[in-house]
């Protein structure tokens, strides 16, 4: 009985206009404001594996040795995808043919937000990421229509950048 209910009651609360939540618009495609856009995130992605490459790593035995290796190796893995998404936005690639390197991007950027929570990191490797982050929240709409600006994770302690 219970699996001939459940149809009518769906079709019931559509009827009733209460669908699933609907979908945000994306942004009016615009290729030369996004390619420039990616041009601006693959500098800041390079400068963010830098930066934070040239942050002291972890003492051994600190407990962070195998959360800092994972969260550099997504760095790199996120400078590769800015790249590549500079890459083809600058031939002319539109929002279709590169939505995939999109998708990888910011599913690398979800994986690296929470690991960094684990890692301490440098005020210079904060700054990097923020600038970073920024310029995703401006790209995001243009590929994603229920795109939330990215925030920066609280972090448990950061150390101050060497002079």
């Amino acid at each position: 009985m219970p699996r001939i209910l459940a149809p009518a009651v769906l079709a019931f609360a559509l009827a009733a206009g209460l669908s699933l939540p609907a979908r945000g618009e994306l942004a009016k495609w615009d290729q030369e404001k996004v390619a420039a856009l990616a041009k601006q995130l693959n500098d800041a992605a390079n400068n963010l594996y830098s930066t934070f490459y040239k942050q002291p790593p972890p003492q051994a035995g600190s407990g962070q040795s195998t959360a800092y290796r994972k969260l550099k190796q997504k760095m790199r893995r996120i400078q590769m995808e800015a790249r590549e998404l500079d890459r083809e936005l600058a031939k002319g690639d539109s929002r279709e043919d590169s939505q995939d390197v999109y998708d990888n991007l910011m599913q690398l950027v979800r994986d690296a937000s929470i690991d960094a929570r684990s890692v301490f990191t440098t005020a210079d490797v904060q700054n990097a990421a923020s600038t970073a982050r920024q310029i995703l929240n401006q790209i995001s709409p243009y590929y994603d229509p229920d795109a939330q600006p990215l925030q920066s994770q609280q972090r448990t302690e950061s150390v101050k950048p060497a002079k």
